[in-house]
């Protein structure tokens, strides 16, 4: 399975292919390693789930973005759902083409459909407009969404371009610290032209004005998007996602002892043999005396034969 890497830019709206390459030549200068290209469905009215056919668009072709720029950098297809009741589960489970989509992400109209894809709809981002911008959210369903690994995104060129609609993106990031202190948001541009992509730098620092700490800063651009678009892949592949890392040994081992252990054991070791030797030698003097002792008492033969 393929690990995603650098900083990412999960919103570049789809245009035709002659307006989407400046823009993503730009963030191929910027440093971005992966775009995704966003896709709109529309269902709030109930016609999906009624609709025999398939009611997902096809997905976006990028062979001819992906030509012209030799795999300077990964792009990928993103479906934004746009739906108010839960019966939208019934026209994307039916549906054959929404197999090739890399992202699906929800923008719920109303708190019931928050709660719904907060709970239990297969997704991996929950977005908005400006008509939801302002939604209110409820602190439990905020942390469901957090433990199944679904980001919630806060978009920067609409606040660039609209001083209300920075004044609502700022609102609604402040509403993300205040329910779930900010936990699993990530930063998207979602950019019409190139001039309004910013660096991941800038966008880092433009972070702290959303509320975000210098850490949830840096990861709302690298660490969250990468990781949502490893759980999207185990999602349209199978149940879990499997990376394979080269192991990179150790410099000492655990189990090893270190120098000043050595050192101890040799030096109980020594102190124990030279006691053994001195006590050997102790007893060897003992045992010469002995000897010379009973010499003394027991004249030779010889000389007591002489005596006689």
């Amino acid at each position: 399975m393929n690990n995603f890497t650098g900083f990412s830019d999960l919103c570049i709206p789809e245009a035709r292919t002659a307006d989407l390459e400046p823009i993503i030549r730009e963030a191929v200068e910027l440093g971005y390693r992966n775009v995704a290209i966003e896709q709109r469905m529309d269902v709030t009215k109930g016609e999906g789930a009624s609709n025999k056919h398939d009611v997902v668009p096809k997905a976006y072709c990028l062979k001819a973005l992906k030509a012209s720029f030799g795999g300077q950098i990964r792009l990928l297809n993103r479906l934004t759902v746009i739906f108010s009741e839960a019966s939208v589960s019934l026209a994307l489970n039916r549906s054959t083409n929404i197999r090739s989509y890399n992202v699906i992400a929800a923008l719920p109209t109303s708190e019931s459909s928050f709660q719904y894809a907060c709970q239990t709809m297969a997704c991996d981002i929950v977005t908005y407009n400006g008509g939801t911008i302002r939604m209110r959210m409820m602190r439990k369903f905020y942390y469901l969404a957090v433990d199944r690994n679904i980001a919630f995104e806060l978009k920067y060129a609409p606040a660039i371009v609209d001083s209300s609609e920075r004044k609502a993106t700022i609102a609604r990031a402040h509403r993300y610290h205040s329910y779930g202190k900010s936990k699993n948001v990530l930063i998207s541009s979602e950019a019409r032209n190139p001039f309004q992509l910013r660096s991941p730098y800038d966008v880092a620092n433009l972070g702290l004005i959303f509320g975000l700490s210098e850490e949830q800063s840096k990861e709302s651009i690298r660490g969250i998007p990468n990781r949502i678009l490893l759980s999207a892949e185990g999602r349209r592949f199978g149940k879990a996602g499997v990376v394979i890392a080269r192991r990179i040994k150790p410099a000492e081992d655990s189990d090893d002892y270190s120098d000043s252990e050595l050192e101890e054991d040799v030096n109980e070791d020594d102190n124990e043999v030279e006691g053994s030797i001195r006590e050997e030698d102790i007893d060897d003097g003992n045992n010469t005396d002995e000897e010379d002792d009973a010499e003394k008492v027991q004249p030779p033969k010889k000389i007591a034969r002489h005596e006689q």
